[in-house]
């Protein structure tokens, strides 16, 4: 599937509905385009920065005006050009790699031409959760909100529904503090939701092993388990990590499936034991 360069660029999205084999390229090409972009808005940065600068000489000079307005003019188109390339996509190239990174573990565990639904947005809105007054600090305000960035959702062989999000939640203090300066301290943190829909006629009904799939997953540190759901259909798990590189993300989400899928193993051996000895002429 070509990725849509023109969404890409306009509203900083790329969504498919694509083989699982296929999203690994789509992604490789946004890479290049968002270090593209991000190498071109540098290199205009820095004309900008240099033409000003010596514009303001010429300016100073007193006799090289006419000289120093061409720079600030060409200083001013400069930073236009900048618009061309769209800066959450250019600052944001390492979402790919966490998006490679999942890619590459559903495709391990699904059929090439097995279709996923893929979300991963550059330039995410947000949505806020509360705002209100501060306790305790002067002129104090509390804002919390978060953003939605990834989605996938993709069949396994197994017969096993895999999904999961990934949002980021920010908190925004402000207060006056004892001087008399404003304040305003930001705190981010991302939160995995992860959800697999298994079949019960292969791994039976899994809420017997809640506790010890509590136990099994282990999380990289600065991510943490919030919340475990288990029923006879499905798992879902909400992680709780700080903010880090694309690479520890992706090693969290990674740690998280392989905790849950020790469970799953654990219940289809189970399942597949008793199914045994029920059977005619079986164990007893």
């Amino acid at each position: 599937m070509a990725v849509d360069v023109n969404r890409l660029h306009t509203e900083g999205l790329y969504e498919s509905r694509a083989p699982v084999a296929a999203l690994t390229a789509d992604l490789e090409q946004i890479q290049q385009l968002a270090t593209a972009w991000h190498q071109a808005r540098r290199r205009l940065a820095k004309g900008a920065a240099l033409a000003f600068g010596v514009g303001v000489i010429c300016f100073a000079t007193g006799t090289l005006w006419f000289l120093g307005t061409v720079l600030f003019g060409l200083g001013g188109w400069f930073l236009y050009r900048m618009k061309n390339y769209p800066k959450t996509v250019a600052n944001r190239g390492e979402r790919c790699a966490f998006g490679k990174s999942l890619a590459a573990m559903i495709a391990a565990d699904a059929a090439p031409e097995a279709m996923a639904v893929f979300r991963l947005a550059f330039t995410a809105q947000q949505e806020t959760l509360s705002e209100g007054p501060l306790a305790g600090r002067k002129n104090g305000k509390e804002k919390l909100w978060k953003e939605s960035w990834f989605s996938v959702e993709a069949g396994l062989c197994d017969g096993t529904t895999f999904s999961e999000t990934i949002d980021d939640l920010f908190r925004q203090r402000s207060f006056t503090n004892a001087r008399g300066k404003s304040k305003t301290k930001t705190r981010k943190q991302s939160i995995i939701a992860m959800r697999l829909d298994y079949p019960s006629e292969i791994y039976g009904d899994l809420t017997p092993f809640r506790d010890r799939m509590q136990k099994e997953i282990q999380l990289p540190p600065g991510s943490a388990v919030r919340a475990l759901e288990v029923s006879g259909k499905a798992v879902k798990v909400k992680a709780l990590s700080e903010p880090g590189t694309a690479e520890s993300l992706a090693q969290a989400s990674s740690m998280l499936a392989l905790g849950v899928y020790r469970i799953l193993n654990l219940s289809r051996q189970v399942e597949a034991r008793k199914r045994a000895q029920t059977k005619p002429g079986g164990p007893q």
